[in-house]
């Protein structure tokens, strides 16, 4: 219960960092004892250093324009992973967010990351059966008033709405050891 959790999400150019997209955007919100902190929260966009394709622009309204004078990853990522510390790190269908966060430690010359994560995709599939295990969905069946809107500090705040309902519907944070993996890259 005393360990610190960090809900983190990302918005790209596109699916795959391993097809050159890239981060535009990052968050990350903490979770301490049941509780969070939205105003620790840490954001920013990304200078890609590619062009935003736009049909993903049409995702989440992110354009060229709004990422061309941000600063790039390099100096982007290493305040991100200060920031993270060992704090156990959650996410939705989070391994194809520590994807890209590996491309981005090999691009900078850094080490990866190697957090203990916890994905809120597994943990849903588990509690519910059946249905969409998409955040809107899962915000919907938990009774979240807010929905995702693919900008990465509104999508970490339902996630960690989503995660703090699920730990409740399934007994505390003692419930959830089984969730928690180790990232290997």
């Amino acid at each position: 219960m005393n360990k610190v959790y960090v809900v983190i999400d990302t918005e790209t150019t596109g699916p795959s960092p391993l097809r050159g997209d890239r981060i535009i955007e990052i968050a990350a919100i903490p979770i301490y004892r049941g509780k969070m902190f939205v105003d620790l929260a840490f954001h920013s966009l990304v200078n890609p250093q590619i062009r935003i394709p736009a049909y993903i622009s049409g995702i989440h309204g992110l354009k060229n324009e709004d990422v061309t004078s941000e600063p790039t990853i390099s100096d982007v990522f290493p305040r991100f992973k200060e920031y993270l510390g060992n704090a156990i790190i959650v996410g939705h269908s989070i391994e194809v967010d520590m994807k890209f966060f590996d491309i981005a430690c090999k691009e900078i010359g850094t080490f990866p990351l190697s957090n203990q994560y916890i994905d809120t995709l597994k943990i849903a599939k588990d509690l519910f059966k059946e249905g969409s295990y998409s955040l809107a969905e899962l915000a919907k069946r938990l009774k979240i008033k807010d929905a995702p809107t693919h900008r990465a500090l509104d999508d970490a705040r339902v996630t960690g709405k989503v995660f703090l309902a699920m730990v409740k519907k399934l007994g505390g944070f003692s419930s959830i050891r089984k969730y928690v993996k180790r990232w290997r890259g």
